[in-house]
């Protein structure tokens, strides 16, 4: 019973450490996929299009609230 208990708790732990690792590497993918400089990295026109065009719209409301 004791050598049952203690494979058990033994796989327990071994499950535990690879779900960890699996956290820490799903962690890193969404920081990356999140990420404006990843975007950038792989898109710069874009990006830049983006807030050129988005800073063009901001000027054209705060010229319209005056």
């Amino acid at each position: 019973m004791d050598e049952r208990t203690g494979q058990i708790i033994n796989d327990l732990l071994r499950e535990r450490e690879r779900l960890g690792d699996n956290i820490v590497e799903l962690e890193r993918k969404v920081k990356q996929k999140v990420s404006w400089r990843g975007y950038f990295a792989k898109k710069p026109w874009a990006v830049l299009a983006l807030a050129a065009g988005g800073g063009f719209l901001v000027s054209r409301l705060l010229v319209r609230l005056r």
